[in-house]
């Protein structure tokens, strides 16, 4: 795979196999992120065209360095896309009538007992910042190490133990309140944190 990514610079076959192996892993990770698959395609292939117009750019020589180039521009344009628009909220909504993510993710992400509710996991997931988002989606959606995260977002890497900590923290208190309360209302989803 490695020899792959050096030939991907300027082979277009090497470009499309490196296509065919990491878009699904993308796809999946735009998916869980915007939570509407169409507008994760539309994402995903905006993706794949800026590391097509790139590649002789990138500096990386394995795979790994690969992959994580690419995590790396999948949430830049998750998030602008996130900010571009106001379509958080309806993401989250249509999502929760959807019933889009697997209930192991939910298990491993609140880590209680209690069975999850979709609708609330979403709109709580909506109440942390895009960076907390993305890390949340980055380590339990597109099962990413701490030190890959780290990679992907330009940080250090106790920074995104700390900053997972504390997103993991927000979206259980968010949950219990909603167990409290009922249910969040949709006007309690908050635009762009």
């Amino acid at each position: 795979m490695d020899d792959l990514v050096k030939q991907a610079r300027f082979d277009r076959d090497a470009f499309g196999r490196l296509f065919d192996h990491f878009y699904p892993a993308i796809l999946a990770y735009c998916v869980r992120r915007l939570l509407v698959r169409a507008i994760a395609e539309d994402v995903t292939s905006e993706v794949f065209l800026k590391v097509a117009a790139r590649i002789r750019e990138f500096t990386g020589s394995t795979a790994e360095d690969f992959r994580r180039w690419l995590f790396r521009i999948a949430t830049n344009e998750i998030n602008a896309h996130l900010r571009q628009s106001i379509r958080r909220r309806e993401l989250l909504e249509t999502a929760a009538r959807m019933g889009t993510i697997d209930s192991a993710v939910s298990t491993s992400l609140i880590a209680d007992d209690a069975p999850a509710d979709w609708e609330d996991i979403f709109r709580a997931l909506g109440e942390l910042s895009d960076r907390e988002q993305s890390i949340i989606s980055l380590r339990y959606f597109a099962g990413l190490k701490h030190n890959t995260i780290a990679d992907v977002l330009g940080i250090e890497n106790g920074t995104v133990r700390v900053a997972l900590s504390r997103a993991l923290s927000k979206l259980r208190e968010h949950l219990r309140e909603c167990e409290q309360t009922g249910h969040a209302t949709p006007g309690d989803v908050r635009g762009d944190t």
